[in-house]
């Protein structure tokens, strides 16, 4: 009897020891911003992306820094005719990463290992135009995927409704590279880019 209830002692001890490390602490979604233009907000990673956890978090990267990362950020929109692919546009206009750079910072200041900043920006001339995404820090580096992207608005437009750019990718800038899924940078991820931050 007494090897019972050692072993049930045991295996009472060992999970709260377990529930009680911060890699298994969760909390609730916490809002580091929300307004009508921008929304960011500290979540777990959304089912179906490649676990890269623990992240480096909280981790410290000033505003300034992330302004320059979402203001160089361009992306390419494929076609289905070739030699058609037209110029390269910025994912974020000056005011939209002047406005989102130090609220994903504070986030990453605050993240826990396996919390992302999930975030949300609109256009300033057309709030129903939204950029939406995750950032997060795995080792040295800033890795931002894109999930959606807004179409830019032209002259005369009527449509009321934002119709998503169809086939894009994010475009590399200098020492940035895209997430790949097997070794050899096989299997790219183009709407997912890391740069270093050291």
């Amino acid at each position: 009897m007494n090897s019972i209830a050692g072993k049930v002692l045991i295996l009472a001890a060992l999970s709260i020891v377990l529930g009680s490390s911060p890699s298994c602490v969760s909390r609730p979604n916490l809002v580091i911003h929300q307004s009508d233009a921008l929304s960011v907000v500290l979540r777990e990673m959304p089912s179906g992306r490649p676990s890269l956890e623990p992240h480096n978090h909280p981790y410290r990267v000033p505003s300034n820094v992330v302004l320059e990362v979402l203001a160089s950020l361009d992306y390419g929109e494929g076609s289905l005719l070739p030699f058609s692919q037209g110029q390269p546009r910025r994912v974020f206009s000056r005011g939209q990463a002047e406005l989102l750079a130090p609220e994903l910072s504070k986030a990453l200041g605050q993240a826990l290992p396996q919390e992302v900043a999930a975030f949300s920006v609109a256009d300033e001339d057309r709030p129903d135009r939204l950029t939406k995404g995750l950032s997060f820090v795995l080792g040295d580096e800033l890795h931002l995927i894109v999930d959606e992207l807004r179409k830019p608005s032209y002259q005369g437009e009527q449509q009321p409704f934002q119709q998503p750019v169809s086939r894009w990718e994010l475009i590399p800038g200098s020492k940035q590279r895209h997430y790949a899924t097997r070794p050899g940078g096989k299997g790219m991820t183009t709407n997912w880019i890391i740069t270093p931050l050291r």
